[in-house]
């Protein structure tokens, strides 16, 4: 009992309202009864005669056998009839409810964050101050290199390039397109677009424009549907119209954390003497640092590749965020077993009536034979 109970308890009905349907059903048909004053036709005869029309011989009736029938009789058979169509409508109601049984719970949706990556692609960006495999490599190849073998592991991310040097533009919107992402990456060429130099604070403005529609102080501090902002730079004798420093001060005002990634050599040491065609200039760690800490973020040193990946990787896992949702369950529909149920109900009434009506057939002709037999006798 405590089992049957326990799955009883477990049903839960998308559409409860159907369920209105038994107690109105019942209702209606003892007012049928009441009004009438004539027994119920039974189940079968009537869906029967929904499906096909019968024609009958004016004197059919005087053929069959009359015979009494007593009000207990009567009374029997109305029951017998008013159960039928109670049962027959509380299974097409139970399954117009939608009874469903709860399943096994649904894994959690996948921990995700919006990045905006805010890419460097000023002059300076062609110094090699980089050694891959022993050779001089430049600075946005190595950038450009490790980003696009690292979209593929942040898989689940909104990414966003916005590309900049004195101006800034979106190179690519925020998407999880990963193979628009990877195409457009390898276009990145330094001062092709926006200009040689490159202005820190005006990228940084343009970054938070579409999120500034929302006042500082209705911003929440636990809102983790702000992006993170993530600046790959090499600090290069950035132009100072806007000061970086109050520029990433407004994004953290915002609810959005600025990580900042040096691009480059910290020092005149690490300077190509074989390319003397540009002045050459390390990167700015300590400006990058206090952008970072203005913006409540972190500030990274790519030295090399692998340092460049571990630290987009240290930024993916620390600003990952979990959706607070409730916890979904697989749902296991149940309206068919109504739906079997009156149709398995309906075969043993049809079975049971042919049977029925075939035994009082055989007995109406025995008893007329009988019958007969004396009277020739």
């Amino acid at each position: 009992m405590g089992v049957m109970m326990d799955l009883l308890a477990d049903i839960q009905f998308m559409q409860p309202l159907w369920l209105l349907l038994m107690p109105i059903t019942g209702l209606l048909l003892l007012y049928i009864h009441l009004t009438k004053h004539t027994p119920v036709q039974s189940l079968t005869s009537w869906i029967y005669g929904l499906a096909r029309d019968v024609y009958r011989h004016p004197l059919f009736s005087s053929l069959k056998p009359k015979q009494a029938t007593t009000s207990a009789k009567k009374r029997r058979r109305w029951i017998f009839n008013y159960f039928n169509y109670f049962f027959l409508f509380s299974c097409i109601s139970l399954s117009l409810a939608q009874p469903f049984k709860i399943g096994q719970q649904l894994p959690d949706p996948p921990e995700y964050r919006d990045i905006v990556f805010i890419v460097d692609t000023s002059v300076s960006m062609v110094l090699r101050d980089y050694l891959v495999n022993g050779i001089r490599t430049q600075r946005m190849t190595v950038l450009k290199n490790v980003l696009t073998h690292f979209v593929d592991q942040l898989e689940g991310n909104r990414i966003q390039i916005i590309a900049y040097s004195e101006q800034a533009y979106t190179l690519v919107p925020l998407t999880t397109d990963y193979e628009l992402i990877k195409f457009q990456l390898q276009r990145l060429e330094p001062a092709s677009l926006t200009g040689r130099s490159s202005d820190l604070g005006r990228a940084l403005l343009y970054a938070l424009q579409p999120y500034k529609n929302i006042p500082t102080r209705q911003v929440e501090k636990n809102d983790n549907s702000r992006p993170v902002f993530v600046m790959l730079t090499d600090a290069d004798r950035p132009v100072r119209d806007i000061d970086p420093r109050v520029a990433a001060e407004q994004i953290a005002n915002h609810n959005i954390r600025l990580h900042t990634i040096a691009i480059g050599a910290g020092s005149y040491e690490a300077e190509d003497k074989e390319n003397i065609s540009l002045i050459y200039h390390p990167t700015s760690f300590y400006l990058l640092e206090q952008i970072a800490q203005q913006g409540k973020g972190q500030f990274f040193w790519a030295k090399d590749s692998d340092t460049l990946r571990d630290a987009l990787r240290s930024i993916n896992n620390a600003e990952k965020r979990k959706v607070d949702t409730p916890p979904q369950f697989i749902q296991q529909p149940l309206y068919f077993w109504p739906l079997a149920i009156a149709m398995l109900w309906l075969l043993i009434l049809h079975t049971y009536e042919l049977l029925f009506s075939g035994f009082k057939s055989n007995q109406t002709d025995v008893s007329s034979t009988a019958h007969t037999q004396r009277r020739s006798s």
